[in-house]
């Protein structure tokens, strides 16, 4: 006679096991994990309790937890995640979107929706793509804009694809190729909002990850021995093609503010450095940027 498996006491067992493997927010990690099983809400598992579970679903799950207890990375897991207020497939091949990068569709709104609301769309870069959770983002929450993501990874263009339809995107082209070839090689020649969360980790940073961040790929993480080298292609050869009010505005690492408006001052005189919402420094902002109020 097979056991008969309870979800409260399931639950109790995932959050005991991922608590005993040193993964943080395991109550969290755990009820998600569930709820991806199962097809129960996260936040409705409790009044679910005593709900009985078939053994394949009670493998499944704890063979997710298994997983999730070597730190592989819940979002892999799900294989999807929130951004902004939109979902995205989320797979190994492109970096996990985070709730810090939601500062930078915060300030491209801001911009489009100041200068861009009405008269012809604008053209929106979005450089190093990834999931493509930021210019997708950016796309379905301001009507009157064109959005190009260049990317050079293969895994993630296909990804990125996956995402456009699931977001319904209607002005939203991808281009696959690699950044250092410069806007002429996609034959772009203007535009008026640049944005880019390149990878800006040293050298120094990669050698010391996080067990999850490790299973991120190395090509969405490793800005070059200082972290700095996308940045300085941004600004030397993409921010030439930016209409003389246009914006540029990059994603950087907590410790890289000074670096990054330094190269960018090089090509602009207006540029400032915006925190997050834990007070580190976040997007530089090389353009018309002192109107925003974020």
């Amino acid at each position: 006679m097979s056991r008969q498996y309870y979800l409260g006491e399931v639950l109790k067992g995932g959050t005991r096991a991922l608590g005993l493997a040193g993964v943080e927010n395991a109550r969290y990690d755990a009820e998600e994990l569930l709820g991806h099983v199962t097809g129960v809400s996260p936040r409705e598992l409790l009044v679910h309790r005593d709900m009985a579970l078939d053994e394949e679903t009670v493998k499944r799950y704890f063979s997710l937890i298994e997983r999730r207890g070597e730190h592989y990375p819940l979002q892999y897991l799900l294989q999807e995640w929130d951004f902004y207020n939109l979902s995205f497939t989320v797979k190994e091949g492109v970096l996990i979107p985070r709730p810090e990068t939601e500062l930078l569709v915060d300030i491209a709104l801001q911009f489009l929706k100041k200068y861009h609301t009405d008269g012809p769309p604008a053209r929106v870069l979005d450089l190093c793509s990834g999931s493509g959770c930021v210019g997708i983002t950016v796309e379905r929450n301001f009507p009157n804009c064109d959005v190009t993501a260049v990317e050079k990874s293969d895994q993630a263009c296909a990804i990125i694809r996956g995402n456009m339809e699931r977001n319904h995107t209607e002005r939203f082209t991808l281009l696959q190729g690699d950044l250092f070839d410069g806007p002429a090689a996609f034959g772009i020649d203007r535009a008026d909002l640049i944005l880019a969360n390149p990878p800006y980790l040293t050298k120094e940073e990669m050698g010391s990850l996080q067990a999850e961040v490790g299973y991120e790929p190395s090509l969405a993480l490793y800005g070059g021995e200082d972290g700095l080298i996308f940045y300085r292609a941004i600004a030397k050869q993409w921010s030439p093609v930016l209409r003389n009010d246009g914006l540029c505005a990059v994603e950087i690492g907590e410790q890289q503010g000074e670096s990054v408006a330094e190269i960018f001052a090089d090509f602009s005189d207006n540029i400032k450095v915006f925190k997050d919402y834990s007070g580190l420094p976040r997007v530089v902002v090389s353009g018309p940027s002192f109107f925003l109020t974020i």
